[in-house]
């Protein structure tokens, strides 16, 4: 007796509030209770709890405009703990990829591809796996496709009924819910085409994937029909589907205070060198220009300030000193004295593979390259190891007192052990 056999479904795992959840996690008082996530420098609201929501806090709204709903009403404002978020986004994405292939989609989001009988029993397994391993509450949408997949995880987000869980493999319940579904609300219609879509008469989810696929073609692009395509359980993206590496790689930050010491600048701009390096050798590429900016605060009465120049390396790099030397050589080519500055920062551009990338015969290759690729390995695994920069250049200093504010941040519970948790019986 033969039996048909369903092909596999998406779903896609969502963590609910996910930084403010990260910090209830090993401080329960703040369970139930208003609470924000700052941004770096400690300036905007980058996440909230439902509380907070239920207050009208609008997310990217600049702290300092609610300091009085705060105090009245007793909110927590905590700066963003970027350590704690990654290390506890690693952890769950490890859980995940126990159960089935995953795509991560960003820091809270993966897309995994089940191929199981019982969708939502499976599902329901993951979620109290996630929950008992690391105390964090997700969500789940499943759909035949992507796109669906993620109408379903907005209605397990927003629908209390669905238990967190909502799965739209029957083509039934796929209709119901997308002739509700206003259009700008689909995974990948922006407002443009919202606009164009309402001026067709389309106005839902459901009038969109009815659309005659030459007519989406014609005025959309074949972008357009792939949507659609997706909308009616057709799968267009592929968890298989590899992210391709970026083009460039930009690091940079604002500080704490205004800096003028050049010392201080060169400081800071090794430490992003050095980030953006790592980043670079983890997707295995090489740069072969810097671009180097710096900035004064065009927001106070001094003079307004900004310059960039771009360094074109003698070779495709992504060895650490190499590209710091040279993005100081650019800071220093651009710095004016006497000039109180916010934000610097560099990009790391003209990226090929380290892989496929040929040398120039009529340059003189560096001899040393396989020292430095093996030191850069060992900086790298032991600082993975640890979960931070252990290991660090010396041009990236030591005090760093440039570094974006975080006065209100809590301690890195899972990867420092001076600040792992305690609990007194």
């Amino acid at each position: 007796m033969s039996s048909t056999r369903r092909n596999p479904l998406y779903a896609l795992v969502d963590c609910n509030s996910f930084y403010v959840a990260c910090e209830c996690v090993f401080n329960p008082k703040l369970v139930g209770k208003p609470v924000v996530v700052l941004s770096s420098n400690d300036g905007c609201i980058v996440a909230r709890s439902k509380e907070a929501k239920s207050l009208g806090i609008p997310m990217g709204a600049p702290a300092f405009e609610y300091s009085e709903m705060f105090r009245n009403y007793n909110v927590t404002a905590l700066s963003s703990n970027y350590t704690l978020y990654g290390n506890m986004s690693s952890r769950i994405m490890q859980i995940l990829e126990s159960f089935a292939p995953i795509q991560v989609y960003s820091i809270d989001e993966a897309f995994l591809s089940l191929d199981v009988p019982d969708e939502m029993s499976y599902c329901r397994e993951i979620k109290r796996v996630v929950q008992k391993n690391t105390g964090l509450s997700i969500s789940i949408g499943v759909g035949p496709s992507m796109t669906l997949a993620k109408v379903a995880n907005d209605i397990a987000k927003n629908q209390p009924q669905y238990g967190s869980i909502c799965s739209l493999a029957s083509s039934q319940l796929q209709k119901d819910v997308l002739q509700h579904l206003p259009v700008e609300n689909v995974w990948g219609i922006g407002r443009r085409i919202a606009d164009y879509l309402r001026r067709q008469n389309i106005h839902t989810a459901e009038e969109f994937r009815l659309a005659d696929d030459l007519w989406i073609k014609k005025n959309l692009s074949v972008v357009g029909l792939r949507m659609a395509w997706e909308l009616r359980g057709i799968p267009c993206l592929s968890i298989e589907d590899a992210p391709a590496p970026k083009k460039s790689l930009t690091c940079s930050r604002s500080f704490s205070r205004a800096v003028s010491d050049i010392d201080e600048l060169l400081e800071a701009l090794s430490s992003y060198a050095a980030k953006a390096t790592e980043k670079l050798r983890e997707q295995e590429s090489l740069a072969s220009y810097i671009d180097v900016f710096l900035m004064t605060n065009k927001h106070q009465q001094s003079p307004y300030y900004v310059n960039q120049i771009q360094i074109i390396l003698p070779q495709p790099s992504h060895y650490t000193p190499t590209i710091i030397h040279y993005a100081k050589e650019g800071l220093r080519r651009i710095y004016r004295e006497g000039l109180l500055y916010k934000k610097t920062g560099l990009t790391l551009g003209g990226l090929v593979s380290m892989h496929g990338y040929q040398m120039d015969l009529f340059v003189d290759n560096n001899k040393n390259a396989h020292k430095e690729k093996n030191l850069m390995q060992v900086m790298d695994q032991i600082n993975q190891r640890y979960k931070r920069p252990v290991l660090k250049i010396a041009a990236e200093g030591i005090q760093q007192t440039w570094k974006s504010k975080r006065e209100k941040c809590s301690p890195h519970y899972t990867t420092s052990w001076k600040d792992i948790l305690t609990i007194q019986i």
